[in-house]
């Protein structure tokens, strides 16, 4: 009877190990192709970090955990206000994805605002009338980048919407991208490293 117990947990752990692949490798894939079908044509860039170079070590989970500047442009006519979403495909390592990570999540940021400062709270953010989702710890503050293994891309996304406001409270990543679907006039994208 043991024995069969076991077997059934061994059974049960590897079947977890194939499943969770398949299933988050499913899901990156709709995500990359629902942004396929956007306009990229707004300029997100940072002054902490080029793109696809390295998050400076004070913006990351081994460091203060500031969340870095960004300024976007090229914003297209009857925007409203902004989404800016961090995520980590790669976890917990490139090699072995089995997990996305949702590290910011902002929304509701005025029309007017296109640069976020360094090493922003939620507090402040809030002050300045923005909006903060769940990030993977449940918690509202910018989460920076500390992976387990191998080098992990970031992908930092600021989205232009027709609408001034998404009535949510506490979203997660996902709950944001469900409400922002066909108000989203043009989105920019910044990767950085670590």
């Amino acid at each position: 009877m043991k024995k069969k117990i076991w077997i059934s947990v061994v059974v049960l752990f590897i079947l977890a190990l194939i499943i969770k692949p398949v299933m988050t490798a499913a899901q990156q894939k709709k995500e990359f192709k629902y942004h396929n079908n956007l306009l990229k044509t707004i300029t997100l860039t940072s002054t902490d970090f080029i793109a696809d170079g390295k998050i400076p070590v004070e913006c990351t989970g081994d460091g203060e955990e500031l969340s870095p500047a960004l300024q976007w442009t090229n914003i297209p006519k009857g925007t409203k206000s902004f989404v800016l979403l961090m995520t980590d495909y790669d976890a917990p390592a490139p090699f072995f994805k089995i997990s996305t990570v949702d590290h910011w999540v902002i929304y509701n940021i005025p029309a007017e605002h296109t640069a976020l400062s360094k090493g922003l709270t939620s507090g402040q953010l809030q002050e300045s009338n923005i909006s903060s989702g769940q990030n993977f710890k449940k918690g509202i503050e910018y989460k920076g980048p500390k992976p387990p293994l191998g080098v992990h891309n970031y992908y930092f996304r600021v989205y232009a919407l027709s609408v001034s406001a998404l009535n949510l409270k506490n979203p997660t990543k996902q709950e944001v991208m469900n409400a922002m679907k066909g108000k989203v006039l043009a989105y920019g994208e910044l990767i950085g490293k670590y």
